[in-house]
């Protein structure tokens, strides 16, 4: 249950408002958040994606200010003519969609990390599956990582063994992993120790890559459409990752000094190479700025 506050019952309509009631069945909550977490920008993406191409709607918010430290995450406001139009600030929404494709129906909550208060958001969480009957929570993330921006490498994290196999059949490697965490960390924590059903989804984005990986968005969009039973249509994924690499190729016909960090990339990857040897790491957005000098 969700903690108490001192000389109060914590309650969920405390921290978390209802824009609609909807039935659901079957459902699965797919979380992602931005910043720490969210390397390649694959976990948001790839959320608002699905969210956009299945018009799901806004299901529920959850109170901000408990979460946030606004000084760090600044709301942005217009003004016209002298008069405040609207303030944007940072938010916390459920969107649901209803799945009349046969699989589950799906939850979505998008979010920048909370900054405060894991525990407790946590705890609103897993009272909300509740509520809602949830069967899975997926989390999505990002890693920045050794990898090819010609891959698109996921791996994983589960809570219960009978998705260990679930996960290897469409091609997620187990993650091995000491260091810094999230506040994903502190699901996967109370997923563990409730027996809940869970699973993480993690995608690799190269170090010399900033900006969205298209390529890894659409692979995390492929494996949720498998697992869940419903279609996608990813066109603009698609053309966006066309006209990346059409980038890349050029970048790379006019650099040689990123032509030879990507080859001791491969080096690396092929156990050639120790991560010593590979003294800086290159963003490839300073090439791209570049390719048009003024």
């Amino acid at each position: 249950m969700v903690r108490k506050r001192k000389g109060s019952q914590f309650m969920i309509e405390d921290f978390v408002t209802f824009q609609q009631e909807r039935k659901l069945k079957n459902v699965v909550l797919i979380v992602g958040f931005g910043d720490w977490s969210n390397a390649g920008n694959v976990a948001l993406k790839s959320i608002e994606y699905v969210i956009k191409k299945k018009r799901a709607t806004l299901f529920a918010e959850i109170e901000t200010d408990p979460f946030y430290h606004f000084t760090q995450n600044r709301p942005i406001i217009s003004i016209k003519e002298g008069r405040l139009q609207r303030i944007d600030s940072k938010q916390i929404s459920l969107y649901a969609w209803t799945n009349d494709e046969g699989g589950n129906d799906l939850i979505f909550l998008k979010a920048q990390e909370p900054d405060y208060r894991w525990h407790t958001f946590v705890d609103i969480l897993f009272e909300l599956c509740r509520q809602w009957e949830v069967s899975l929570i997926v989390s999505l993330g990002g890693m920045y990582d050794d990898v090819l921006h010609t891959e698109a490498i996921i791996s994983g994290v589960y809570s219960l063994e009978k998705w260990k196999d679930t996960l290897f059949e469409h091609g997620v490697h187990l993650i091995d992993y000491e260091g810094p965490s999230g506040v994903h960390s502190f699901i996967m924590e109370r997923a563990q120790r409730d027996q809940y059903p869970h699973i993480g989804l993690w995608g690799h984005s190269p170090l010399y890559l900033r900006g969205t990986n298209f390529r890894v968005s659409n692979r995390l969009i492929s494996i949720m459409s498998s697992l869940f039973s419903f279609s996608v249509e990813t066109l603009e994924l698609e053309k966006s990752l066309k006209e990346f690499e059409h980038q890349m190729e050029e970048a790379l016909d006019k650099n040689a000094e990123l032509q030879d960090y990507i080859e001791k990339i491969k080096k690396l990857r092929s156990g050639k190479l120790q991560k010593k040897d590979i003294p800086k790491v290159i963003n490839i957005q300073d090439f791209l700025r570049h390719k048009n000098p003024d």
